[in-house]
C-alpha cells in the first residue's frame, strides 16, 4: 500500500505519543486520521498538543497556514474505539502497561477490519503477549516511535512470534510513508533501542547518585564524547521520571539487576519531581533551558 492508498489511519491514545503520531499521519499521508481515547478531556488535551505542533510548523517555516488547515481538517476525535472500524492501520499509544495494552488490542480485534494492520507503540513490552489478546496475532506488530514524533526520524519495527512477513512489510511501508526510517528488532524485552538507551540512563543516574559528577557534567561529557544531542539525564527528564521508573522496573524484572532503578530515581518520583512535565527532575526546567 503506497502513501496515496491510505484511507483512514487510527490512533488510540491522545497523549504525547499518540498526538505526535496522529499529527505525523495527518501531515504526511493525506488521509483521514481518527484519534480515540477514553474521554473527551483526554481528546481535548490531545487536540491542544496537535494545535501546538501545527503552530510550531508554521513558526519554523515548515508549513503554511493553508497546509496546517488542511491537516487539521483530516483529524477526527472520538471517545471509544468504534470509529476505527474503517481504519487501514490502527496504532495503539496508550499507557505502557501490558494489561492495558492487551485489553486495548482485544477491543481493536473486535472493531477493526480483518485485514487492518494493528500496531503497538510500546517501547519494550512483549508484542507476542499483546498479539495473543487478539484472534489475528499474525497482523499485530510493534511500531516504536520516539518523542517528539515529528522530529525523530526512527521507528523501531518489532516482530512478535506470530507476526507474518506480510505484516512486517506493511508496517515498514507505513512508517516510510510517514517519512520515517526503520530499524527492525526481534520481540525481546526492551528490543534494541530501549534496552541500550535505558542502560545508559540507569548508569548515568548511578554516577550522579555516587557523586562521580553532577548532572550537568555527566550530560556534557556524554554529549561531547559521543555526539549525542541530549545527555542521558536530560533525556530522562524529557521522558518523565515516573515513566523512567516504570520502564526500569519492567526491564529489571526481565533482564536482571543491571536495570534496577536507583534509590535516587525512586526518591525523585516520590517527591513529585518528574522532569520537564512537573517543572523539575534532575534539572529545574529553567536551568535546563538556560
Amino acid at each position: 500500500m503506497n502513501q496515496s492508498e491510505y484511507r483512514v489511519v487510527g490512533v488510540v491514545g491522545a497523549g504525547t505519543m499518540g498526538s505526535g503520531i496522529a499529527y505525523q499521519a495527518a501531515s504526511t499521508l493525506g488521509c483521514g486520521v481518527v484519534v480515540c481515547d477514553l474521554d473527551q478531556p483526554a481528546l481535548d488535551r490531545g487536540r491542544t498538543l496537535m494545535d501546538k505542533q501545527c503552530q510550531g510548523a508554521i513558526a519554523r517555516g515548515k508549513a503554511t497556514a493553508e497546509q496546517v488547515e488542511a491537516w487539521q481538517r483530516r483529524l477526527e476525535f472520538h471517545v471509544g474505539l468504534d470509529a476505527l472500524a474503517p481504519a487501514d492501520v490502527a496504532v495503539e499509544a496508550v499507557f505502557e502497561d501490558l494489561a492495558i495494552k492487551r485489553a486495548t488490542f482485544t477491543q481493536l480485534d473486535q472493531v477493526c477490519r480483518p485485514d487492518a494492520l494493528l500496531a503497538s507503540n510500546t517501547s519494550g513490552l512483549s508484542i507476542t503477549a499483546i498479539a495473543a489478546a487478539t484472534t489475528r496475532p499474525e497482523r499485530v506488530i510493534g511500531t516504536h516511535f520516539f518523542n517528539p514524533v515529528p522530529a525523530m526520524k526512527l521507528v523501531e519495527v518489532v516482530r512478535g512470534l506470530a507476526t507474518s512477513d506480510e505484516t512486517v512489510a506493511r508496517a515498514e511501508a507505513f512508517c516510510r510513508a510517514l517519512n520515517k526510517e526503520v530499524c527492525t528488532a526481534r520481540d525481546f524485552p526492551g528490543f534494541v533501542t530501549t534496552r541500550v538507551g535505558q542502560a545508559l540512563i540507569a548508569e548515568a543516574i548511578r554516577c550522579l547518585e555516587q557523586g562521580v559528577a553532577d548532572a550537568a557534567n555527566i550530560d556534557r561529557g556524554v554529549k561531547l564524547a559521543y555526539n549525542y544531542p541530549l545527555g542521558p539525564l536530560e533525556l530522562a527528564d524529557l521522558i518523565g521520571l515516573d515513566v523512567e521508573l516504570h520502564i526500569l522496573e519492567s526491564l529489571s524484572e526481565e533482564l536482571g539487576e543491571r536495570f534496577l532503578p536507583s534509590p535516587l530515581l525512586r526518591r525523585l518520583v516520590a517527591a513529585g519531581r518528574l522532569g520537564r512535565k512537573s517543572g523539575s527532575g534532575f534539572y529545574e526546567v529553567e536551568a535546563a533551558h538556560a
